[in-house]
């Protein structure tokens, strides 16, 4: 779920150098497109959240999507994220991802961590490399393994992290998902959940509605963010959806609202998210393609 923080600027104003903040991500961003609970997303995407979604048997085709990453000017982040799954050998999926979030030709200033002219650029790449398969019931299971490179006026850090995932949609009345990851192995381990279940739906089933409710949890009293959210879809190709999250540690409520088009096996999506603190909104656009089925190719 985690909500949108930037640590980088204040990393800077406070004039620490990049040493004194090694293993702690400089953005905690997510890279998301939809106001579900990360939880139960399906789609190459998951690699990001739960590697247990990327089964086939949890709902996730054979696709790439990009995403770009548009920061507040108050921040002046700015991204690019991209995910692609594969089907291998005995039944698995595999799936690659890569985020970069960066801020650059930030002015330097005597409280720089390097107090030298010109300017500072602040960055941090993720790669993912994630491995999933079915189980028996119409559930997924798969495990992540992530590299996070953190690089502040050019002194660089690594972070290695593993992610274990579950995703389960059960032939029951209201069509729940459930999905369960444990994130973060080795570094900073939490717990993603997350559950949708179908609402009636209106204009004579054309118009399916769906209602989520995510939570995750983090270290220290009062780290325990929640998500609800709620989205509905027009004859399979036009989507809406809204959500809001309260966060962790007292940092009060955040929205997201999105818009998208399905065109065929072409996606696309905009996703608009309130930052915490008044940094303003961020926006995510979103473009997907899906691939045919590996034994039609």
């Amino acid at each position: 779920m985690r909500p949108i923080r930037l640590f980088a600027p204040l990393i800077l104003a406070a004039g620490l150098h990049p040493a004194e903040v090694t293993g702690q991500l400089l953005f905690d961003w997510p890279i998301r497109a939809v106001p579900q609970p990360e939880a139960v997303l399906t789609g190459a995407g998951s690699v990001f959240w739960n590697p247990g979604s990327l089964s086939e048997g949890s709902g996730t085709a054979r696709e790439v999507r990009i995403t770009h990453v548009d920061g507040p000017d108050a921040t002046g982040v700015r991204g690019l994220a991209a995910a692609g799954t594969l089907d291998l050998p005995l039944g698995l999926r595999g799936a690659l991802g890569y985020w970069h979030l960066g801020i650059p030709d930030i002015p330097r200033t005597t409280d720089s961590p390097v107090p030298l002219p010109g300017e500072v650029e602040v960055a941090e790449d993720a790669f993912f490399f994630a491995l999933a398969g079915d189980l028996e019931a119409p559930a997924g299971i798969g495990a992540t393994l992530r590299v996070h490179r953190a690089s502040v006026a050019g002194e660089v850090e690594s972070q290695v992290e593993g992610d274990v995932g579950f995703h389960i949609r059960p032939r029951i009345p209201l069509s729940p998902r459930f999905g369960l990851s444990l994130r973060g192995l080795g570094e900073d381990p939490r717990i993603l959940a997350g559950l949708e279940v179908a609402l009636p739906p209106l204009a004579q089933a054309r118009i399916p509605v769906h209602l989520g409710y995510g939570l995750e949890t983090e270290s220290g009293p009062g780290g325990l963010e929640q998500r609800f959210s709620l989205r509905g879809s027009w004859v399979e190709r036009f989507h809406a959806g809204l959500g809001v999250s309260r966060l962790g540690n007292g940092n009060g409520w955040t929205r997201l609202w999105m818009v998208g088009l399905q065109l065929g096996n072409y996606g696309f999506s905009v996703l608009r998210e309130g930052l915490a603190n008044d940094f303003g909104p961020v926006h995510f656009y979103r473009a997907s393609v899906r691939l045919p089925p590996a034994e039609t190719r």
